[in-house]
């Protein structure tokens, strides 16, 4: 006479192939999160960071970040090995322009020294109106004589 509860060695062999993929998937996809959770972190703690949003083209994995620091403006686009830097001086800041669309906003720094304008895409509107305050800060910051 067969047992009637014995598992069928077919069904339970499926179950733990599936349980393994999903829990495979799960720590694959948490891992990735680590990994752009800590790539992503602001590059700069005194100054606050302007980040550009995901879903901007060219900010997908790694968005550009953007400090305003007392004698400069920095850029920091994060890499999966490493990071780009580019900065630009308040004095040479010749005019700042915020291009705004229905959501999203470029930010356009002249410089006036003849080089070609430094574009930053894909900030939040109030976050680049924010950023043209914060460099107007700075720059008014620098000229006023000492008293």
């Amino acid at each position: 006479m067969p047992a009637v509860n014995a598992p069928k060695s077919g069904r339970s062999a499926a179950r733990r192939v599936l349980w393994g993929a999903f829990f495979g998937i799960l720590a694959a996809i948490l891992l990735f999160g680590g990994l752009l959770f800590v790539l992503n972190r602001p590059f700069s703690v005194n100054p606050e960071t302007f980040t550009a949003s995901r879903l901007t083209s060219g900010n997908g994995l790694f968005p550009v970040q953007v400090a305003v620091f007392p004698e400069r403006v920095a850029l920091h686009k994060p890499r999966l090995f490493g990071h780009t830097e580019n900065s630009i001086s308040t004095e040479l800041i010749a005019s700042v322009k915020v291009q705004a669309g229905v959501v999203f906003a470029d930010v356009v720094l002249d410089t006036a020294g003849g080089s070609p304008p430094v574009v930053i895409h894909g900030l939040y509107k109030k976050d680049a109106e924010r950023l043209r305050a914060r460099i107007g800060e700075v720059r008014e910051g620098r000229r006023k004589p000492p008293s």
